[in-house]
């Protein structure tokens, strides 16, 4: 009984809901949301944005239309620098202690571009950078279009600060060729990082720091978001000859959860649009249970299992389905017991839930 217990607790842990979104409707910036980041960094005590940066962040270079958030780095000469992009992040709008966060976004291309969806302390309760701590939920490098990179910062402030992460590297096609799904997912002592529902990091006790401070500081303070897109620097050096302009980095949406939230589900956020992933029915199970999905339209349909590592282990459907509700029977034969997860993705988009196998 109290195995049970104990798997149950780590089920509801998982129960994330939605608590904040942008899903970038209209054609302006939601600066109830966002605040625009301008200038060359020197306005904020950080001059060339502390890596010897190449751009003028501007307003005019964030932009919103279709549906989506655009980022456009430009080769033009404005206040002093040769290129000029976009800086935008949701301090005092947006601050989160313990969190997940999902968006879907397509790269850009070139030497010397740097994408970047992070977090940073909203009240760096622990010192300055990078003391108080950095999340850095994907780095992207334009002249390396088939690797991300997840980051923690931490340690003493700087110089005495330490970095530790892992990139994900794809087996060739490029992360500028079409929309990807990042995810983060951030609780007490633990953080781990998924590219399109695969998990290829986690980090833990002994993966951080912060001297004199209990674990895990410092990543137990609040923290808030922030999107860029820089030209050149330290890293990843400048463009060359071969860089296009102008180049963008392009998010169809952003999507913040808290465990427990007072917000809705994803699958109940999702389903206002006619797409849902339902509870299989009856979880837990030993034997048989049944999974069912809404489509709204004509799909593809790849549904498969994890295990509680992410590692992929089944594969439930993969086929093609009429639009409305399909069920398909799943047998637990051959698993031990355990939690799991299934994931259902289509053309639409992509959605999880969790069981647990007795």
């Amino acid at each position: 009984m109290l195995v049970l217990i104990m798997v149950f607790a780590g089920l509801h842990a998982q129960n994330w809901t939605i608590v904040w979104s942008d899903e970038f409707n209209g054609d302006t910036l939601n600066t109830d949301k966002w605040s625009y980041m301008t200038g060359t960094g020197a306005e904020y005590g950080l001059t060339d944005w502390g890596n010897n940066e190449l751009q003028y962040y501007r307003e005019e270079n964030v932009t919103v239309s279709d549906g989506k958030l655009h980022i456009t780095a430009k080769k033009e000469y404005f206040g002093g620098k040769l290129y000029t992009s976009g800086r935008i992040r949701t301090i005092e709008k947006g601050d989160w202690t313990y969190c997940r966060v999902k968006f879907r976004a397509k790269m850009p291309k070139g030497q010397g571009l740097w994408a970047a969806v992070w977090m940073l302390p909203t009240d760096e309760t622990y010192g300055g950078w990078a003391a108080s701590g950095e999340l850095d939920i994907m780095e992207y490098l334009g002249h390396e279009t088939n690797i991300v990179h997840g980051t923690l910062h931490f340690g003493g402030s700087w110089p005495n600060n330490q970095y530790k992460g892992a990139p994900y590297e794809t087996d060739g096609w490029g992360f500028d060729r079409d929309f990807h799904t990042f995810v983060m997912e951030w609780v007490e002592g633990e953080i781990r990082w998924y590219v399109d529902d695969e998990l290829y990091q986690t980090q833990g006790q002994g993966d951080w720091n912060t001297p004199g401070e209990a674990f895990p500081a410092p990543f137990d303070q609040r923290f808030h978001l922030l999107i860029n897109l820089a030209v050149g620097g330290n890293w990843p050096g400048d463009p060359d000859a071969y860089t296009e302009f102008p180049q963008e980095l392009v998010l169809e949406y952003i999507r913040v959860y808290e465990e427990g939230g007072t917000g809705i589900g994803e699958e109940e956020y999702k389903g206002q649009n006619g797409f849902r992933l339902e509870q299989n029915h009856p979880n837990p199970f030993s034997g048989f249970t049944t999974i069912s999905f809404n489509l709204p339209s004509a799909e593809h349909v790849l549904l498969e299992l994890y295990d509680s590592t992410g590692r992929r282990i089944r594969t439930l459907a993969n086929q093609s389905f009429e639009p409305g509700i399909h069920s398909l029977e799943m047998e637990s034969g051959g698993l031990s017991p355990g939690l799991y997860s299934y994931r259902l993705r289509t053309t639409k988009g992509s959605s999880s839930r969790q069981m647990l196998i007795l």
